[in-house]
């Protein structure tokens, strides 16, 4: 079973309110995994703050893509 995620899990980086270069550059750092827990984290949160009890799954799609070069 996979560890869920929590707010003491994620770091804390105070940035400029502008900076969407620090912004940009804090995510391209994340594996993909982490990424998705933190986005997974916020889905749970905005649910629990609408009072929903269930959370809805999401789907997942992979598309591949062939690049021709």
């Amino acid at each position: 079973m996979e560890k869920q995620s929590s707010r003491r899990d994620l770091p804390v980086h105070i940035i400029k309110k502008n900076d969407d270069t620090s912004d940009l550059q804090f995510w391209q750092e994340k594996t993909p995994q982490e990424r998705i827990d933190a986005v997974e984290f916020l889905r749970r949160q905005y649910y629990s703050l609408c009072g929903s009890t269930a959370i809805p799954q999401i789907t997942q799609i992979i598309q591949l893509r062939v690049h021709h070069t």
